[in-house]
């Protein structure tokens, strides 16, 4: 099993980092993947959506659960693929410090060279822009007082 750690500052409220990150609309703002079926906000324990890649030509497509919620300051998600992503949110005066954690395992029904080029530094390539995406889009949205 591989485990994934990572954080960044993002110089946005909580409330606003929180508002993005559980916006079903901008999932694939940062996930990268197309986005369908989702089934109520991702601040709501229960929440399903499917999310599919494709990733050197093969798509991968799986359900993600919303297993835990601590309104802003932490949200669980689980795929049917296997990894758990949780988000911890932590103020930081008037920016937040957002972590990332997951232990995941590349599905088994993927062919060998696939898996073999999918590796830790593959996934955690993708990820870190994944956090990095969400800064980004955080931080262009959050107001800016007059």
């Amino acid at each position: 099993m591989n485990h994934i750690d990572m954080e960044t500052r993002i110089e946005a409220p909580v409330g606003h980092v929180w508002a993005f990150l559980c916006d079903p609309s901008h999932l694939e703002d940062w996930t990268r993947a197309k986005t369908t079926d989702v089934s109520g906000p991702l601040d709501q324990v229960g929440t399903t959506f499917v999310s599919t890649s494709r990733t050197l030509g093969f798509e991968m497509k799986g359900t993600l659960t919303v297993l835990e919620v601590e309104p802003m300051r932490f949200l669980h998600l689980r795929s049917d693929m296997g990894p758990d992503m949780v988000f911890r949110l932590e103020p930081e005066g008037d920016a937040t410090r957002l972590t990332f954690k997951s232990d995941y395992e590349m599905p088994g029904h993927l062919p060998g060279f696939v898996k073999n080029v999918m590796t830790k530094s593959f996934v955690e390539r993708n990820m870190r822009r994944g956090m990095e995406d969400i800064k980004a889009f955080a931080e262009a949205t959050v107001s800016v007082p007059a």
